[in-house]
């Protein structure tokens, strides 16, 4: 048993125990390069109850390979497409805080992906930029943005620091969690900011969510145990900007260290997620069925659930229609007889209001099941 990342006590419980699947990079199925299964498990800290994934030497040696590639996210990346889009303005709200950092102010992003959030801070004025990024083609300079192509180690040396230093689903992927604080905190300028944006964890695991594993999140954060984490390294909490679906915590240096004892058990997770993939099988049994989500939510449950179902598979994102998830095409919810089906099940559970809310204006009068 490996130590706990964030507290370093040596003993946990397994809280998620499922079959070898596939690791979903949001690539059509023909691009898949990874065939390799592995198993999926989750332990919880009996200490400080943070939840972590112990990886094999073999799924270390694949997911380094992923960071390295072009499809290193595990959705469409930002600005990509209309659903890439669609999110950004959720992102920016919570980011809106930067704001005051701007002429000559220095910014540095941790795992910038394909630069869109630098690019667009750009235009809004910021000027001294840099972003760090393993799957990028080349470290380079492009419209006066640094960009360098590494991996957040040690050893890398920037040669400078910064005012405001900001991280965007980066932190669930790391399994030292401690380095990559360690240093953004000896770049970080002594009254400068941190910014981390990570998955909200608590509601799907006291809920049974099937989606919330994905074997790129080593890291299942929860508001106190991140908050816990900051502590640790002298940083506190000034500004939070969470909500159910994701963590959004501005903090700077401080003296004090916070205590982490009020962590839930999720012991009954693993109970609740076969309670609800035995709902999840007998909606898939419907034959007039549409899923909505061809995402890893949807690659866990078809892999915990193995065998073979028939439904249409439905996505919001333009950039997946035509192409084939899952052995099934993905379709745009204009290019359906919606008087076909009686059902839509959908995967994303952050986005199944305005989900229904699309299929209703398109005349569907069916009945919604969630997979959350």
């Amino acid at each position: 048993m490996m130590r706990c990342p964030l507290c370093g006590y040596s003993k946990a419980e397994r809280i998620l125990e499922k079959r070898a699947i596939p690791i979903f990079t949001n690539a059509p199925d023909k691009f898949q390069e990874d065939f390799e299964t592995y198993r999926c498990d989750l332990d919880q800290c009996v200490k400080c109850g943070h939840v972590f994934q112990h990886i094999s030497k073999n799924l270390k040696i694949a997911l380094e390979k992923i960071y390295k590639s072009e499809r290193a996210q595990i959705t469409t990346p930002l600005g990509v497409g209309n659903w890439g889009r669609e999110r950004a303005p959720y992102l920016f709200e919570k980011l809106k805080r930067i704001d005051k950092y701007k002429k000559n102010i220095s910014v540095l992003e941790i795992g910038c992906g394909n630069g869109y959030v630098l690019k667009t801070l750009k235009e809004m004025g910021f000027q001294n930029l840099i972003g760090i990024e393993p799957s990028l083609k080349k470290s380079e300079r492009v419209n006066g943005i640094l960009f360098i192509k590494e991996f957040v180690l040690k050893e890398l040396e920037l040669h400078k620091s910064f005012d405001f230093i900001f991280s965007i689903g980066v932190y669930e992927h790391i399994e030292d969690i401690d380095n990559i604080t360690s240093f953004s905190k000896r770049y970080l300028n002594p009254d400068g900011e941190l910014f981390i944006f990570v998955p909200n964890c608590e509601k799907s695991f006291l809920t049974g969510d099937p989606g919330i594993f994905t074997h790129e999140h080593l890291q299942y954060f929860e508001e106190n145990s991140l908050k816990y984490h900051l502590s640790k390294h002298g940083l506190g909490v000034i500004e939070n900007q969470s909500d159910h679906h994701a963590l959004a915590i501005y903090a700077k240096e401080i003296k004090e260290i916070s205590s982490r004892e009020d962590a839930t058990p999720y012991d009954s997770y693993q109970k609740k997620v076969d309670n609800k993939l035995k709902e999840i099988s007998n909606t898939l049994r419907n034959d007039n069925l549409i899923v909505h989500g061809a995402c890893n939510a949807l690659n866990n449950i078809l892999g915990w659930l193995g065998g073979k179902f028939n439904f249409t598979l439905v996505d919001n994102d333009a950039t997946k229609h035509g192409k084939m998830f899952f052995n099934k095409k993905v379709q745009p919810i204009s290019a359906l007889d919606l008087a076909s089906f009686d059902t839509v099940l959908i995967i994303p559970p952050f986005f199944s209001e305005p989900i229904k809310a699309a299929y209703r204006k398109a005349g569907f009068n069916g009945q919604f099941n969630t997979a959350d």
